[in-house]
């Protein structure tokens, strides 16, 4: 599956720019918005969504506290499929949410990013293994490469993954580029892609219709 990250600062304008995306799932990222009204506007999107509210310590833009972001969190949970939650937030509100989305009906995704590095592939593994002990329906790891090895280490991570979740796995950065194409060609449970050139979430994403395109070359 391929899936278009959401930046814009308003929901009306996230609802208008997926409408118009062919996407299969959105992610919808909502430490970018600016304005918290219109939330209920999520259901107009019809595809699969995911709730991520990343906080500045992971790499995001959210700054409030984190009881104020696990709020907003839940405050969306019956528009959405899935959501984000990352393995570096507290075990005990972590937990909560947890057990509060799958209430829900919704799956969750425990995320971890590292910007500064990729470690090897046992590592990964045993992040992947932390992620599901901690009550993850999919499992992401993202990385940051200095080599191209270190790509190569991610993408061995996901095709040697017996943790028996779903697992999202991919490098970062340019270098990591090519991690966005070989992912789900080796079983990655989706890719990020943007919703259009110049409007990317994190360097090295291809838009989806180049994706899209590229993929079907390959299958």
């Amino acid at each position: 599956m391929i899936c278009a990250v959401l930046r814009e600062k308003t929901v009306v304008l996230m609802v208008k720019v997926a409408l118009k995306n062919n996407a299969d799932v959105f992610e919808i990222r909502l430490d970018c918005l600016k304005d918290l009204r219109n939330l209920d506007k999520l259901s107009l999107i019809k595809k699969p969504k995911i709730a991520t509210c990343m906080p500045k310590w992971e790499g995001g833009f959210f700054n409030g506290s984190e009881k104020e972001r696990l709020k907003l969190l839940s405050s969306v949970l019956d528009k959405v499929q899935y959501a984000t939650i990352e393995l570096n937030c507290k075990p005990p509100a972590r937990a909560a949410f947890i057990r509060q989305a799958n209430s829900r009906g919704v799956k969750v995704i425990v995320a971890y990013h590292d910007f500064k590095k990729t470690p090897g592939v046992k590592k990964i593994l045993q992040i992947i293994h932390r992620e599901k002990k901690a009550g993850a329906d999919i499992a992401k790891v993202a990385f940051t490469p200095k080599k191209h090895s270190d790509v190569l280490a991610v993408m061995e991570a996901l095709a040697s993954n017996e943790s028996g979740l779903p697992v999202i796995a991919l490098s970062m950065g340019e270098r990591g580029k090519i991690s966005r194409v070989v992912g789900p060609l080796l079983g990655s449970y989706l890719t990020f892609a943007s919703v259009g050139r110049g409007r990317e979430s994190a360097s090295g994403q291809l838009t989806v219709g180049d994706l899209k395109a590229v993929l079907r070359l390959l299958e």
